[in-house]
């Protein structure tokens, strides 16, 4: 594959589509049929996959299942995240590499790399995402209402005082 060409994706629907007539008229006829972009070692992988494109969900391009080399510590780290969400407390990707090192210590892993793709991959098999819950929210000044009308009696006596018009303020806010 050349560096200007793009890398296709085909939906799974395609895919079965194209293994269904691989299956009748062999792979050298699918590749005829389907066109270019499909070669003939594509669909010989395609019609290697049938059973699980069949299992798949149709709406998706990939067949690609990202299973976990270690269920046994995604899981652990899964419930983990969780259990300090309930609790209120942010969850980084820093935070969680460390703990998920710490558990591949304890549970013996020796070839565990703890990569930010690694978790990202993680996060993404899981359905979590890294949003930080806010605990604490900005309390408004007692005298919130106090300062909001001085202001606006400070705008009113400034503009009366420059003559401005108030399609201007803006303009004449930066000298004030």
């Amino acid at each position: 594959m050349g560096s200007k060409e793009r890398r296709l994706s085909y939906s799974i629907a395609f895919k079965i589509e194209v293994v269904n007539y691989a299956e009748k008229h062999g792979s050298r006829a699918a590749e005829r049929r389907f066109g270019s972009p499909q070669t003939e070692k594509m669909i010989r992988e395609w019609r290697k996959q049938r059973k699980d494109l069949i299992k798949a969900d149709k709406s998706k391009k990939t067949s690609c299942s990202c299973a976990p080399k270690r269920p046994k510590l995604e899981e652990y780290v899964k419930n983990w995240i969780i259990d300090h969400r309930k609790k209120g407390t942010a969850v980084s990707t820093k935070i969680i590499l460390i703990e998920a090192r710490r558990l591949a210590i304890e549970m013996s892993i020796t070839d565990f790399s703890g990569t930010t793709s690694l978790c990202e991959r993680f996060m993404r098999r899981n359905g979590l995402c890294m949003r930080t819950k806010t605990t604490i929210v900005q309390k408004l000044s007692h005298e919130y209402e106090r300062k909001i009308t001085e202001f606006h009696k400070y705008v009113i006596n400034m503009r009366k005082k420059l003559c401005f018009e108030i399609r201007h303020l803006g303009s004449w806010m930066r000298y004030l």
